[in-house]
């Protein structure tokens, strides 16, 4: 695969000569400020950058795949542009931008135009961390992990030119840090605060950063740029064990190419490997959206000097904290508890009758006297959320299609109508309609909402049950498993009657169903039941997510203003304006 290299700094060189020494990679040119021609062999050709023509016509050449830019921070949002206008696949490294609209607008064009777009959080592919994640997530080796803490020492210390273009310590030094613990823990902080001794230039030599994620651990990052060795260590703790890492060579002096040597012939391969097999590349939007979001939230706590409450977009959602209304705790200790699979299957006979005529219309008017007792986050009731999922997933231009299912992806709570509260089903006790779901007849993940609960469950003393495969096979695919009972499956179970008929696409129908389970694909459990249906509408459920969680606002849509368009789209593709429920 023919590529380009831009930038031949600190960064540049390690790519480079991974680049010539990896089979799969031919490296024809390296662009940069400065002559660095004495540097590259024969066969590599240097182009200046500031030559602009000439970087346009190497940019036009069909034969060069990708294009990989280890260039200044300040210069990578120009180049992403410049190269996915050429039709070229991308690996940068972070950060893509300092600013969280240039990030969204590279992830998305390079969506638009079917183009991988990788970022270099190498730390993911240090053999050693890749250990340490699957130890945790895979092999559940230490249970709930409460406490963590890493130790970074970075040398040799920059330079001032390098500084003074750096995106800031958080953005450039600790974003890496940030990354792999969020990865390894599967999960992101909601809150932070920051210590720091003030260094040259307005940077920081020493600097201590307390996290306190969502799901109740505890992250502590202690980092510094004044070291005489580059110095790498991580601890987890857990409920059942702890792992404990150390790479610190007390006779060596190590610097962190040599560090992590291995992770970066192994993050330029993945690289190969997506473009080649269609792959999606490990590090998302979402992720770098976050770790920028993050890195904000770092730096607002040292001008401020107190704790600082992390908000992912507009608000801060699904924080599930201790702040949390015991309403909400309250729906998941019974959601935990009683969704058996024995409870799932005796709501499945008592609602496949489907036999009350009800207009979509109607049925989104009366969830307005429902508000979701296991949502933290707002009181809005339901219609007001249909509106703004359906307007944000307008406002993008995605397919008509999905932003209909924006509009009805929750009317499966009208179940309440022909449900009781003695089952969870009622408009009082929802435990059996709202929420997240997960997987019954299996072990449940650690990941869940108030993994604390998960002891209650009666299935996990049945030795078939309780473990990862349970009563499945590996593989099997969603379609064969049985989740715990809520608005999802029943509203799923609603448009596949033939009572019903419609023209949704089958990826309408998946979202339907598992938009809820969470765990699945917010957190990644449950892979090992994917089919290759399931891993190729697993995209389909990241998207939605986006606009499920994030559109929510206190800004109201005004109903009466839109139902004509949204009338559009139920006549589109419903035969009727009407459901069987």
């Amino acid at each position: 695969m023919n590529i380009i290299l831009f930038g031949f700094g600190r960064a540049g060189k390690i790519h480079y000569y991974n680049c010539i020494n990896n089979p799969n990679i031919n490296l024809k040119y390296v662009v940069d400020i400065c002559d660095i021609s004495n540097y590259l062999n024969n066969t590599i050709k240097y182009i200046d950058y500031n030559n602009k023509t000439l970087v346009n016509k190497i940019l036009s050449d069909d034969d060069i795949k990708a294009v990989l830019i280890a260039s200044p921070t300040y210069l990578h949002y120009e180049t992403i542009i410049l190269c996915l206008n050429h039709n070229k696949h991308i690996f940068v490294e972070k950060p893509i931008s300092n600013d969280n609209n240039n990030i969204s607008e590279c992830f998305d064009i390079a969506e638009k135009k079917n183009l991988k777009l990788f970022v270099g959080f190498n730390r993911r592919y240090d053999p050693t961390l890749m250990d340490i994640y699957d130890r945790i997530q895979n092999k559940k080796e230490i249970g709930k992990v409460n406490y963590a803490l890493t130790i970074s020492r970075d040398y040799p210390y920059p330079t001032k030119e390098y500084l003074n273009k750096s995106s800031g310590f958080f953005n450039d030094c600790a974003s890496h840090d940030i990354d792999y613990i969020n990865w390894i823990l599967n999960d992101k902080p909601i809150s932070v605060m920051v210590c720091a001794s003030e260094g040259e230039n307005y940077n920081y030599d020493y600097v201590s950063i307390h996290f306190q994620y969502s799901m109740g651990t505890i992250v502590c990052m202690n980092l510094s740029r004044v070291a005489s060795s580059y110095d790498q260590r991580c601890e987890f703790y857990g409920d059942k064990g702890e792992i404990i890492n150390n790479t610190f060579l007390q006779n060596k002096k190590l610097s962190f190419p040599e560090r992590y040597e291995k992770s970066y012939q192994n993050e330029i391969q993945e690289f190969y490997n997506c473009i080649i097999e269609n792959k999606t590349p490990s590090v998302t939007k979402e992720d770098c959206l976050s770790n920028h979001i993050i890195a904000k939230a770092c730096e607002e706590s040292i001008d401020k000097n107190k704790k600082i409450t992390i908000k992912y977009g507009n608000t801060c959602f699904r924080n599930y904290s201790i702040s949390t209304p015991q309403r909400v705790k309250d729906n998941y200790l019974k959601a935990r508890t009683n969704q058996t699979f024995y409870f799932v299957t005796k709501m499945h006979e008592h609602f496949a009758n489907l036999n009350v005529k009800m207009g979509i219309w109607d049925i989104l008017e009366n969830l307005n006297q429902l508000v979701d007792v296991s949502d933290p986050d707002l009181s809005h009731p339901n219609l007001f959320h249909a509106f703004q999922t359906a307007e944000m997933i307008r406002a993008d231009n995605k397919p008509d299609w999905l932003q209909l299912i924006g509009l009805i992806h929750d009317i499966g709570k009208i179940m309440y109508l022909k449900g009781s509260d003695e089952t969870g089903t009622g408009k009082n006790e929802q435990w059996a309609m709202v929420g997240d779901t997960f997987i019954v007849g299996c072990e449940l993940p650690n990941t869940l909402v108030f993994p604390e609960f998960n002891q209650y469950n009666l299935d996990i003393k049945d030795k078939y049950k309780s473990t990862k495969l349970g009563i499945y096979k590996e593989n099997c695919g969603l379609d064969n498993v049985i989740c715990s009972w809520g608005h999802d499956e029943y509203l799923y179970r609603i448009l596949s009657s033939s009572l019903n008929p419609n023209t949704l696409p089958e990826e309408a129908l998946y979202i339907i169903r598992f938009h809820s389970l969470y765990a699945y694909h917010d957190k990644l459990e449950y892979m090992h039941f994917q089919s290759k249906k399931d891993k190729d509408f697993f995209s389909w459920l990241k998207l939605f997510n986006k606009y499920d969680l994030y559109s929510k606002t206190d800004i109201v849509q005004d109903a009466d203003s839109l139902k004509e368009y949204y009338t559009t789209l139920i006549n589109k593709y419903f035969t009727n304006s009407y459901l069987y429920i």
